[in-house]
């Protein structure tokens, strides 16, 4: 099973630790009868190139390592991966890949558009912004969630980047305060609990201009795409911030439950148990 992320040009999503996530996943499948359905399973992290074009002409070269694919993240190249996992008659599992329409797609999710729709729906909030980082991925996540949303009848009237740069965030944030009715701010980037610059400049940018009194909320995309520990769990970028801390009463988290252990607490145990490596950091992961 080719893993295809763009570890080795995203430090953030480096932290993930594809490697040690794969073998921990074969080595449980292999373990398990059930599962294992006797195919002896084995992983290969495959590097996705951030950029979009690289990142779907590298798709061609996946059919050689894998027999199966989980990805890519980059929505941009969902369609060419679809239409060559069919015609490789290949599984391909990815949570970023909805409306292709390729008859081997598994999506392991419900996809983040829905469950974002459920939820403005059941708030009745309708106008939305997209405000992403600048990266090719980030970009590409936006303009994909935007279209599905309009798709589901929600307008979406601001679709934006926004970098490090405080210019670029109030740049982007003026233009949500022009638009009218919106509501929501979609942020497209990484959560700045795991260290997404990014986040950071643009709610303490939207707190300096007082659009953190409860006028708008703004959703973090990232963590509807995985289980972001929340129980008794301290994050120091809030703690140290009081800025931020005020601009994060904004924000409105939906995240994978994860009722009976903590992904920081199934990585402990996965530790002691020898499953993944002593010096792993679960906070750092």
């Amino acid at each position: 099973v080719g893993v295809m992320g763009p570890w080795s040009c995203d430090p953030l999503l480096a932290r993930a630790l594809p490697e040690v996530a794969s073998r921990l996943a074969v080595a449980r499948l292999n373990r398990d009868p059930a599962l294992a359905a006797g195919y002896w399973w084995d992983a290969v992290v495959l590097a996705e190139p951030c950029a979009t074009p690289q990142a779907v002409a590298g798709l061609v070269n996946a059919e050689r390592y894998a027999s199966a694919i989980v990805g890519p993240l980059n929505p941009a190249a969902c369609g060419a991966a679809g239409l060559l996992a069919a015609a490789w008659n290949k599984p391909l599992v990815s949570w970023t890949c909805g409306g292709t329409g390729a008859v081997t797609l598994v999506n392991p999710l419900p996809p983040p558009a829905g469950v974002l729709h459920a939820v403005l729906r059941y708030f009745r909030w309708a106008h939305v912004a997209v405000v992403a980082s600048p990266q090719d991925l980030w970009v590409e996540v936006g303009a994909e969630l935007a279209q599905e949303l309009r798709a589901r009848g929600l307008p979406v009237t601001v679709v934006t980047a926004a970098g490090e740069d405080e210019e670029e965030a109030e740049r982007a944030l003026r233009r949500v305060q022009r638009a009218d009715g919106v509501r929501v701010v979609v942020m497209c980037m990484h959560s700045v609990l795991l260290g997404g610059r990014e986040q950071k400049v643009l709610l303490e940018k939207a707190e300096d201009l007082g659009m953190t009194d409860g006028t708008l909320v703004f959703i973090p995309y990232d963590a509807l795409t995985f289980s972001l520990p929340y129980r008794h769990v301290p994050y120091p970028v809030l703690a140290n911030n009081t800025k931020l801390r005020l601009a994060y009463d904004a924000v409105l988290t939906i995240t994978v439950d994860s009722p009976e252990t903590s992904f920081h607490e199934a990585l402990e145990e996965a530790k002691k148990t020898y499953e993944v490596p002593m010096n792993v950091d679960p906070m750092e992961v």
